[in-house]
């Protein structure tokens, strides 16, 4: 007879994005953040740890934009990522994301981080101090001591309250599938609480703690963004791309420069649509990876580049499991041409720019020059385009 294998309990996670924002004024899970939406920032952080399973719960309004914010996040190949929608309050939203891991195949036995989608900051070794003490209670939270001094208002009078032992609790919170559907389940008023260890301290278990972080901080009114994303970019490595391409001038061909139709009686010679801007920008963009040029991605020798968009490949470079992992900082471009002019597409390319690379406007910048009637570009036979691009990329 055959054995029955035992399950082996496997790691989950829930991250909670489906909040209103009100004092963020916008939805920050969706603002920029060191280069992509924040929510793609703490859905990376969580999968530090081997996360199998993640749900994250969202608005229903939302579902869209955040089934393109999981494609953009460098998630590892092993992690299956599942939406649940929101609830009116976290602990229905919560709630829904176990319904959804339980649809997917997760165990009672299966273990599961439930973390706020606006803790973008969740690092690896706070991580890894919750998975290590995961026996040590029935959920364990981090947590920090609270460093400021405490008062009581109320009637317009004021109390000091003594703040010894007195700590602030982050998320992610850890515990058994089992546990937290239980407590679910047995207490008669669950969507009132605020948090997972209150849930289950309500039905008898047993909360234990680890240190918190600092810089685990709640993304709340835009300050807040702006503080976690400078600590982002202080744990990352910036690097560096260079691009440069040229096409000389043919007839019977449009000329697109930066994803811009330009008006010319004289196009580009190349295999694509010969957009020598978006060719030095990809060149650039894979320059940060390490991860070769465009030539080595897509070589002209292989038909199904015939006149294809430059844009097209420029998206298949974003999507690129090398490129997901940077953050693209910003992007310099300079076009060397003495034909045509130039000066009234530069900020439509701009804006074209930006669009394509995941950036604000004001970080891409587009620039014309001649060449001072010297060479092949000097005589107007062709356009030379050189790129710099800056990057992030995360420790």
């Amino acid at each position: 007879m055959k054995a029955v294998r035992a399950h082996r309990p496997s790691l989950c996670a829930i991250v909670v994005a489906a909040g209103s924002s009100t004092r963020f004024g916008g939805d920050k899970l969706l603002a920029p953040f060191a280069g992509k939406p924040l929510i793609c920032t703490t859905l990376e952080a969580v999968c530090q740890v081997p996360v199998h399973r993640l749900v994250l719960v969202c608005r229903l309004q939302d579902r869209a934009k955040m089934e393109k914010c999981v494609t953009q996040a460098a998630l590892p190949r092993r992690v299956h990522v599942f939406l649940a929608s929101g609830g009116p309050t976290r602990a229905e939203s919560v709630l829904n994301g176990l319904k959804t891991l339980a649809d997917n195949g997760a165990s009672g036995q299966d273990w599961v981080l439930v973390h706020d989608g606006a803790r973008p900051l969740v690092c690896r070794a706070l991580l890894k101090r919750l998975l290590a003490a995961r026996d040590m209670g029935d959920i364990v939270i981090p947590v920090i001591p609270v460093a400021d001094s405490l008062r009581r208002t109320s009637a317009g009078r004021t109390e000091i309250l003594d703040r010894r032992g007195v700590v602030a609790v982050q998320t992610p919170q850890f515990c058994r599938v089992a546990t937290l559907r239980s407590a679910y389940f047995n207490c008669v008023d669950s969507a009132s609480f605020d948090d997972e260890a209150t849930l289950i301290e309500s039905t008898g278990g047993q909360v234990a703690t680890v240190e918190g972080d600092a810089q685990n901080m709640k993304v709340t009114v835009p300050e807040d963004a702006e503080i976690a994303e400078a600590a982002f970019s202080a744990r990352a490595r910036t690097v560096v791309g260079f691009g440069y391409d040229v096409h000389r001038f043919v007839s019977g061909r449009p000329l697109i420069l930066g994803g811009i139709r330009i008006a010319s009686e004289l196009g580009l010679d190349g295999t694509s649509d010969a957009d020598a801007v978006l060719h030095a920008v990809m060149d650039a963009v894979l320059g940060c990876a390490g991860a070769g040029d465009i030539g080595g991605m897509f070589p002209s020798s292989d038909g199904q580049f015939v006149g294809i968009e430059s844009a097209v490949l420029l998206g298949r470079v974003m999507a690129d499991r090398k490129i997901r992992r940077l953050r693209i900082v910003s992007a310099d471009i300079t076009i060397v041409a003495e034909r045509p002019r130039l000066r009234d597409y530069q900020v439509p390319m701009q804006r074209r720019l930006a669009r394509l690379l995941g950036l604000r406007s004001t970080d891409v910048d587009v620039k014309v020059t001649g060449n001072d009637a010297i060479g092949w570009i000097g005589r107007g036979e062709g356009i030379a385009v050189l790129c710099v691009v800056t990057a992030l990329h995360p420790r």
